[in-house]
C-alpha cells in the first residue's frame, strides 16, 4: 500500500475543549493518503480513544486501532471514486443537521439561517445549561443536549424537573451518564424524557434503555440496527478535520435506516481554514465541497505529505558515520533495531555509541514537549544527520508531523537566513561556530522563527548576547551522543538557566580519581529512558563493547556540573582540569578567557603537555591564517601521521567541518591581554601553529588529536 500522512491541528473558536471532558483548544490528528484516497484519524483520548501517539505507532507499524481501521476504509472508498473521476455525493441527499454550539450563541440568528434544532453541550453542573436551553426554545429551536456521561442519576432527575416546562422542545438527552441499560430504562419511564446513546464502554452491549443511537463514522461502521428497528439513528461527525466531516456526511447520506437531524455542521466550531471554506457558510444543509471522491482535490494534493514506509525486515542495525571520515572496516556490526553514531569525542579514539529507536524517540518526544512543537512548525536542519543532533531533528519532525527542510550543502550563514525567511522556518539547531558566523555578518533573524537550539559546546556569552540583539531566539542546550541529544535546555520564551528535561534523573558524584576544579562541583551522572545501550571502542584492530549504564541504570559522564534542583550549571570537562605547580587550571576556562581577549572561538586550542618542573605546561595551538606560510608541518610537507585514523583516512580539515574555518584573530595582542590578568600558573608557555586543528563534524576541536599533532612541532 502506498501510504503517507499529514499531521494537522485545528483550532476551536474562542472556547477551550469541544466537550465537557476536554480543555484542549487545538485538536490534532492525521490525514492519511492510501493508494490515492484520503481519510482522517483524530482521536479523543478524553472519551476513551488511544492517544495520538498510539494511533501513530499503529499507522507506521501496520498495526490496528478502530480509528485507523475506519480511516483506511474511508480512504479506500475515496480512492475508488477518484479513480473513476466522480464525486461520492452525486445524487445523494444528506440529512439536515442541528447547529452545534459549545457556549453562548445567537439563537435567533441560527433560526434565521434555517436551523430547526440546536445541540447544546453540558457538564457536571446541569444548572449552567438552563439559560441556554430556555434561550434556544424562545428562539423556536428544538434542542438536543449532550452531557458526555458527566451527570449523576439524581442530577438528571433534577434537570427534568427544572426544565419540565420546555420538555416538549427537547428531542433527547445524549449520554446523561455512563451507559447502564437497566438504569437508563428506569429513568426513561420515570421522567418521560428521551435518551440518546453515543458511546458504550468496551465489552458493553447496547441492549436498550435509549431512543436514539448516535453513530460516528470515524469510529463505527454505519448499518441498519436490525436488533432495534424502532430506534432512530443520528449520524454525526467526530469534531475532526473537514475530510473526516465529509466522510461522516457521506455515510449519513447513504444510510438506509430511520434518521433524525444529523450532527454534520461541526466545522462552524473551528477557526476557518482553506478546507472549511469549501463548506456552506450557514444553514442546516450540508453541501459537498466539490471535486472527486470526498472533494478538496487541490487542497489535498498541495499538502506536504510524508511517506510511511512498510515495516522493514529485521536486518542488522545501522552505523551512521561521516562519509569523509569512515570508521575502520565500516564500523562494528550492530543488532537489528540498533542505530550507532560514530564519535571520537575528546579522546580521538574511534567509537560508536549505540541507541535504539525507543531511546531516540524518547528524547525526541521530550524535546518536542519542551518546545511545544506542533504540526504547524517547520524545521530547518543544517547539522549533519550522521551526528545525533542532526539526526534527532528528523525524529522530532516525524513524531510531531512537522515539515522539515534539510540543507546538506557546506554551511553558509546568509543562505541559512534566506531559507529561514522563505520557508517560514520556526525551529532550528546550530553549533556555536555557526552562531558566531551570524553575529560576524550582522544577520538579523527573520520574523517567525521561535527557537534556535545551540549545542555541541559552550557558546561565548558576548556572542550569545549579540545574537539575541539580532533577534535570534537562542536556547542553549547541554547534551551528549550517549543521551540522544539534549539533557538540559533553556526554557523557550524565558531563556536563562539550563533546566533538566523531564525524562532525566541526575546527580553529582565525587570525581573518582579526576581533578575537580570547584568544591561544589562533581561529575554528572544521568539515568533515563533516552540513555544509549553502550558503545563500541576500537582497540588493536577490534571493536570492544562497553555497556553504558550501571546495574542501577546510571551513567557517569566526564563533565563537571553543579546541580541545584533541576537547574544544571556546566563547568567543563573533568579531563580538561589539570594541575600546574600544584594549582588547578581549567583549560576550558583559559580558552574562554582567550576568546574574551580577542582570539576567535574554535580557531585555537589550549593543551597541557608534560613538563619536568611544572608538572604540565600550557601551550597554545593556533591555526595558520588563510594564505599564510607558517611553520612547516614536517620535512616532507605531507599530512602528519597524527591526523589519520586506522586505515589511513585523513581527519576532517576545518574547512570541511560543519562550520567555516574561522580566522584566528591577533594572537600576540590577545595573549598579551590574557597574560596581564592571568595567574602565573595559568599563563601560556609556548605557541604552536598548524595548518588545521583536527575537528569533529560540528567543528569542535579534538584536544587529544591536537596534542599528538604538535608532539614534534617547532614553536612560533
Amino acid at each position: 500500500m502506498d501510504l503517507a500522512y499529514h499531521r494537522y491541528g485545528i483550532k476551536l473558536r474562542g472556547v477551550a475543549g469541544g466537550n465537557a471532558r476536554s480543555q484542549r483548544r487545538v485538536l490534532e490528528g492525521f490525514l492519511i493518503r492510501a493508494d490515492g484516497g484520503y481519510g482522517c484519524l483524530q482521536p479523543w483520548p478524553e472519551l476513551g480513544d488511544g492517544t495520538l501517539e498510539v494511533q501513530w505507532q499503529a499507522l507506521r507499524s501496520g498495526g490496528q486501532t478502530r480509528l485507523l481501521r475506519r480511516a483506511l476504509e474511508c480512504a479506500a472508498v475515496d480512492a475508488e471514486a477518484r479513480r473513476e473521476g466522480r464525486s461520492l455525493f452525486e445524487g445523494m441527499m444528506v440529512p439536515q443537521s442541528y447547529a452545534t454550539v459549545t457556549g453562548s450563541a445567537d439563537f435567533l440568528t441560527l433560526k434565521s439561517e434555517g436551523f430547526t434544532g440546536v445541540k447544546l453541550k453540558g457538564g457536571q453542573n446541569w444548572q449552567e445549561i438552563l439559560p441556554r436551553l430556555r434561550a434556544a426554545v424562545e428562539a423556536g429551536l428544538r434542542v438536543r443536549i449532550d452531557f458526555n456521561g458527566l451527570l449523576s442519576e439524581q442530577g438528571f432527575r433534577e434537570l427534568t424537573q427544572a426544565a419540565k416546562d420546555v420538555r416538549t422542545w427537547v428531542d433527547y438527552v445524549e449520554d446523561p451518564m455512563p451507559y447502564n441499560p437497566r438504569a437508563w430504562e428506569q429513568l426513561r419511564r420515570e421522567t418521560g424524557w428521551h435518551l440518546g446513546l453515543d458511546r458504550v464502554a468496551d465489552g458493553t452491549e447496547a441492549t436498550g434503555g435509549f431512543d436514539v443511537r448516535i453513530l460516528k463514522p470515524a469510529v463505527d461502521g454505519i448499518g441498519p440496527l436490525h436488533d432495534c428497528p424502532s430506534i432512530s439513528t443520528v449520524v454525526t461527525s467526530y469534531m475532526d478535520h473537514a475530510v473526516g466531516q465529509a466522510f461522516a456526511a457521506w455515510e449519513a447520506g447513504r444510510f438506509g435506516g430511520r434518521q433524525g437531524l444529523a450532527g454534520l455542521m461541526t466545522h462552524r466550531l473551528f477557526e476557518p481554514d482553506a478546507f472549511t471554506g469549501r463548506f456552506a457558510a450557514a444553514g442546516p444543509d450540508w453541501l459537498g465541497p466539490g471535486g472527486t471522491g470526498l472533494g478538496f482535490d487541490d487542497l489535498l494534493e498541495g499538502l506536504p505529505w510524508v511517506p510511511i514506509r512498510p515495516p522493514r525486515k529485521r536486518t542488522a542495525g545501522q552505523v551512521l558515520q561521516n562519509p569523509r571520515d569512515p570508521l575502520p572496516g565500516g564500523g562494528p556490526k550492530l543488532k537489528a533495531g540498533q542505530i550507532g553514531f560514530a564519535t571520537s569525542g575528546s579522546t580521538g579514539t574511534p567509537s560508536v555509541v549505540v541507541h535504539t529507536r525507543q531511546t531516540l524517540e524518547t528524547s525526541a518526544r521530550a524535546v518536542n514537549n519542551w518546545l511545544a512543537t506542533a504540526a504547524s512548525d517547520v524545521w530547518l536542519r543544517v547539522l549533519p544527520d550522521f551526528h545525533v543532533g542532526g539526526y534527532q531533528i528528523g525524529v522530532r519532525a516525524m513524531l510531531s508531523g512537522s515539515r522539515i527542510i534539510s540543507d546538506e550543502a557546506k554551511w553558509d550563514a546568509q543562505r541559512f537566513v534566506k531559507a529561514v525567511g522563505e520557508e517560514a522556518v520556526t525551529l532550528s539547531a546550530l553549533v556555536p561556530a555557526q552562531v558566531v558566523d551570524l553575529v560576524k555578518r550582522g544577520l538579523r533573524a527573520p520574523a517567525g522563527i521561535r527557537a534556535v537550539m545551540v549545542g555541541g559546546g559552550p557558546l561565548d556569552e558576548q556572542q550569545r548576547l549579540a545574537a539575541l540583539a539580532l533577534g535570534w531566539p537562542l536556547l542553549r542546550t547541554y547534551g551528549a551522543t550517549e543521551t540522544a541529544s539534549q539533557v538540559a535546555t533553556e526554557c523557550i520564551g524565558a531563556a536563562g538557566d539550563l533546566m533538566l528535561l523531564p525524562h532525566w534523573e541526575a546527580r553529582v558524584m565525587p570525581a573518582a580519581g579526576l581533578t575537580v576544579a570547584n568544591d561544589k562541583a562533581g561529575l554528572l551522572e544521568l539515568r533515563g529512558a533516552a540513555l544509549a545501550l553502550g558503545r563500541f571502542v576500537r582497540k588493536e584492530q577490534a571493536w570492544l563493547w562497553h555497556k553504558l549504564p550501571d546495574a542501577a541504570g546510571w551513567w557517569q559522564t566526564a563533565d563537571q556540573v553543579i546541580l541545584s534542583g533541576r537547574k544544571l550549571t556546566f563547568l567543563g570537562r573533568a579531563d580538561r582540569v589539570v594541575k600546574v605547580l600544584g594549582e588547578l587550571v581549567n583549560l576550558e576556562a583559559v580558552e574562554a578567557a582567550l576568546v574574551s581577549a580577542g582570539l576567535i572561538d574554535r580557531a585555537f586550542a589550549v593543551l597541557a603537555v608534560p613538563d619536568v618542573r611544572r608538572g604540565v605546561e600550557l601551550v597554545l595551538v593556533v591555526e595558520r591564517e588563510s594564505g599564510g606560510q607558517g611553520t612547516e608541518l614536517n620535512q616532507s610537507g605531507s599530512e602528519p601521521k597524527a591526523l589519520t585514523r586506522e586505515g589511513g583516512t585523513p581527519t576532517l580539515k576545518a574547512e570541511e567541518a560543519g562550520a567555516a574555518m574561522p580566522q584566528r584573530g591577533d594572537v600576540n595582542a590577545a595573549l598579551t591581554a590574557y597574560t596581564a590578568g592571568a595567574a602565573p600558573f595559568a599563563r601560556i608557555s609556548r605557541i604552536f601553529e598548524v595548518d588545521a586543528l583536527p575537528r569533529s563534524p560540528l567543528g569542535k576541536v579534538k584536544p587529544a588529536a591536537a596534542a599528538t599533532l604538535i608532539s614534534r612541532r617547532p614553536t612560533l
